[in-house]
């Protein structure tokens, strides 16, 4: 069983998915003379790195839960016109959740700023992420402004060790 070794290929890919470290250790040699005097160098390696591999994926146990919605929003004559994004965080029950708020340019959002109040922030670039950390029972929602008329995409993706979810707001915004 110790002669056996690993297909290169899949020592190539392991090697790809370690931390920084790890493969500093592994360029370094140090990793090798640790374990070459057992003759456990490749199949260690390849443990170790699909370990890590494991390790950085992390987060939820369950598979993705994805989820489309499409609203239209009536714009004033002049002004912003504020709404609510119903997200679906109660899918975490009840943990700390690490939040990506994907909007495209000229969109204002409020974010929870994890004190029970919200921040807010314009995107000026084609498309901005905005990333929280979304507590238990944080209670602020997420509210999203547009000026002016047209279709905005805006994707929300959030996950905790309890659930990934992904979310695609379609805003169709009109003025009468």
């Amino acid at each position: 069983m110790r002669r056996l070794r690993p297909p290169e290929a899949l020592v190539e890919r392991a090697m790809t998915s370690l931390p920084e470290q790890v493969k500093r250790l592994v360029a370094a040699g140090a990793w090798r003379r640790r374990t070459a005097r057992r003759g456990l160098a490749a199949p260690a390696l390849v443990a170790l790195a699909l370990t890590a591999l494991l390790w950085a994926r992390g987060g939820a146990a369950g598979p993705a839960l994805e989820r489309f919605e499409e609203q239209s929003v009536e714009l004033p004559d002049s002004g912003t016109a504020w709404t609510h994004l119903d997200l679906w965080t109660d899918r975490h029950a009840g943990q700390t959740a690490v939040m990506d708020v994907e909007v495209p340019e000229n969109v204002r959002v409020r974010l929870p700023d994890g004190r029970g109040g919200a921040l807010e922030r314009r995107c000026e670039f084609a498309r901005c992420v905005h990333q929280i950390v979304s507590f238990p029972g944080d209670g602020a929602p997420l509210n999203v402004a547009l000026e002016e008329p047209g279709r905005y995409e805006i994707h929300v993706r959030h996950e905790s060790n309890e659930a990934r979810v992904s979310e695609r707001f379609v805003l169709i915004a009109e003025r009468n």
